[in-house]
């Protein structure tokens, strides 16, 4: 395979390129399964055959991806931990922890294997077990790299009938410059069982960046209940790519919750598909912008039954030159009847430096259809600020309590409230850092 091929591009996206073919094919020496290289293969061929996204490509127009090319990622071993070193990340409630390091898992810094029941089957699986993401025609550039850099990955089963007692809690540290850390997770349901799903993503040290780039499917059967928390808190030179792929049956319901406070650069992708009658979901979302962070954040909900519900809300506080971004979808194909959906995308601007753009849409084929969707964004209200004042509250402890209340917002409707405490208690922790 040679680049020659490709569109015109930027010496440093070329180099990009380069190196993610090289680390493509190291792993298919070390392949034995023919399928697995054809399928790295195609993946590779059709990421040269587009490039990397510029700003003129319509869904890259506010997220550069230039502060990222300048750097020289490669996939390395993973290094030795303690446990002490990741204490602090660590939630004070019971849960099923695995912890990778580097993208890989590590067996010593797990916990709560107790708390696994027989009707619970994780495994580490290598890239042939973990093969069933099958990408699209429209798929970015992001999941195909993904798939050319497929190696090994976390499938995760709940039985028939089963209700997991304590959250599965997957820790992601990264400990190293320049790491690229591909990652790739498969999440099944079966019919009427219950899990809570936490991701939380960190880095070990300040000043290293490193790249993740994670790719996800959920299937919640019949009747299932599935509730996500994702939480990115890496350093601020670091870049976070995440796109996860959602599958509804008939009466399930999905819950799921990102909160993005670190990375130079980090977009967070849900791909959520209503396939049963009478399915529900929650999508929400918030956003910590300083420096120059930028936050994206993207949603594609589509209503393919009838009777289904949909409801979201998003909301980012951007300081300093930072920058947010928010694109929403809902789809509702001819059909799907008695249709509700609702999306609202709120943003507070804490200086005159902060910039969001926001793209809430509808497309809808059915007449019998209850949609909404708003947008709006604005500065703190000086009434407010006065009103606090006026009670004897100093300038900037107002200041940062109706940040806050307006921030925690989407985080209200956790049910589990020693998840929602903690948190609110880390995004508590940031707004006070600034």
């Amino acid at each position: 395979m040679t680049l020659a091929a490709t569109p015109k591009m930027s010496p440093a996206a070329r180099q990009l390129l380069d190196q993610l073919v090289a680390e493509s094919q190291k792993l298919n020496e070390q392949t034995e399964a023919e399928a697995l290289i054809e399928k790295r293969q195609a993946a590779q061929e059709r990421l040269l055959s587009q490039g990397l996204p510029t700003r003129k490509d319509e869904d890259w127009q506010y997220t550069s991806l230039i502060p990222m090319l300048s750097h020289a990622f490669e996939i390395k071993p993973a290094k030795t931990i303690t446990l002490d070193a990741i204490q602090s990340f660590l939630p004070e409630f019971d849960t099923i922890r695995l912890t990778f390091v580097d993208g890989v898992f590590s067996e010593e810094l797990s916990a709560g294997f107790d708390f696994i029941p027989d009707a619970l089957s994780i495994e580490m699986a290598d890239a042939d077990a973990i093969q069933s993401i099958n990408l699209d025609e429209q798929a970015d550039a992001f999941q195909l790299m993904n798939e050319m850099l497929l190696d090994q990955g976390l499938t995760v089963s709940l039985e028939k009938g089963a209700v997991l007692s304590v959250p599965l809690h997957v820790l992601h540290v990264q400990t190293q410059p320049e790491q690229w850390v591909n990652l790739r997770t498969q999440v099944s349901l079966s019919k009427n069982s219950e899990m809570t799903f936490i991701q939380q993503f960190v880095s070990l040290e300040a000043g290293h960046s490193a790249l993740v780039n994670d790719l996800a499917k959920v299937a919640v059967a019949d009747d299932a209940r599935f509730k996500q928390i994702v939480l990115q808190d890496m350093n601020l030179e670091s870049y976070y790519f995440a796109n996860q792929f959602f599958e509804q049956s008939s009466s399930s319901v999905v819950e799921t919750n990102y909160v993005g406070l670190g990375g130079e650069i980090s977009r967070h992708q849900n791909y959520l598909m209503m396939l049963g009658e009478h399915a529900e979901s929650m999508q929400n979302s918030i956003g910590l912008g300083t420096g120059k962070q930028v936050i994206d954040s993207r949603t594609s909900t589509t209503h393919q039954a009838a009777h289904c519900d949909s409801r979201q809300l998003h909301k980012l506080v951007l300081d300093d030159q930072s920058r947010g971004v928010f694109n929403g979808m809902i789809h509702v194909v001819k059909g799907a009847q008695k249709t509700d959906g609702q999306m609202d995308n709120k943003n507070l601007l804490l200086s005159k430096t902060a910039k969001v753009d926001a793209k809430p849409q509808l497309e809808i084929y059915a007449d019998d259809v209850k949609c909404s969707h708003g947008c709006a964004s604005g500065q703190i209200d000086e009434q407010q600020v006065f009103y606090a004042q006026a009670r004897g509250i100093r300038k900037a402890d107002a200041l940062q309590l109706i940040t806050r209340a307006f921030l925690l917002e989407p985080l209200e409707s956790i049910t589990n409230l020693t998840l929602r405490n903690w948190l609110t208690d880390t995004v508590s922790r940031k707004l006070a850092k600034q």
